[in-house]
């Protein structure tokens, strides 16, 4: 590989990390900013939209003040009147928490193997194409998982990050053979984070394909932001504001 295509590939990995980085303060900005400064007295109830219970109250109250409750049938005995879902409620409690887990997590892992790149193609080339191949992978399944779940999906997260961390811990505590790693590398914080991240993938791809049925997926797609559960939002902002700190930072991996 020429020296040109080096350079070029080291400015793409850095692209890559940095766009990651900056999306991710824009789409956090972009959705915490209208919440942050819609008025809202402390200890009121946010407004909602009214359900079947409040139509029906409504309707009976203004059937009593024209004169017209006798005529007013009552429900059918048996018939329950549908009630109206929300998105909060239509999002089980395994998809609001731990389906945005795995995808925050995917992301951030996929930002480190882009910054980590340029680094290792300088040590090898071979290493820099792993480095650039895991991030275009995590990227990938990302993508995947935002347009739709399915079993096969998650079972190829949980073992391309698996894959990714047993690799990480036989470099840190053996090297690799055929001369490739002599010796073990240290344990940097570039490495801690990623390995936490793709961790997180494992486990929440792993817990959401015992917690649902196969027939269950039809459909599954990632809840909006204000149905995430609380822990899935801070995981997304601590990611973003890491991601952040290491770049600044300086730090190897």
């Amino acid at each position: 590989m020429t020296a040109w295509s080096q350079d070029t590939l080291t400015l793409l990995a850095h692209a890559v990390h940095y766009a990651l980085v900056a999306g991710g303060l824009i789409g956090l900005g972009w959705l915490l900013v209208p919440h942050l400064v819609t008025p809202h007295a402390p200890g009121s109830p946010r407004p909602t939209a009214p359900g079947e219970h409040e139509l029906r109250i409504a309707a009976l109250r203004s059937a009593a003040a024209t004169g017209r409750l006798a005529t007013l049938a009552p429900p059918a005995a048996g018939i329950v009147a549908p009630v109206r879902s929300t998105p909060a409620a239509t999002a089980a409690p395994e998809v609001s928490l731990l389906l945005p887990l795995a995808i925050v997590a995917s992301t951030a892992a996929a930002g480190v193997h882009a910054a980590m790149g340029p680094l290792h193609f300088r040590e090898a080339t071979l290493f820099g194409l792993f480095f650039a191949t895991a991030a275009v992978a995590q990227l990938g399944w990302t993508a995947l998982a935002l347009r739709s779940i399915t079993p096969a999906l998650l079972r190829v997260g949980v073992a391309l990050n698996l894959g990714c961390v047993v690799l990480w811990a036989t470099t840190r505590a053996w090297g690799l053979p055929l001369g490739l790693m002599p010796a073990p590398e240290p344990v940097g914080p570039w490495d801690l984070a990623a390995v936490a991240w793709e961790l997180g993938v494992v486990a929440a791809c792993a817990v959401l394909l015992r917690a649902r049925p196969p027939a269950s997926y039809a459909g599954l797609r990632l809840p909006a932001w204000v149905d995430w559960h609380r822990g899935a939002r801070a995981v997304a902002v601590a990611s973003v504001l890491a991601l952040l700190t290491l770049s600044l930072s300086g730090a190897g991996g």
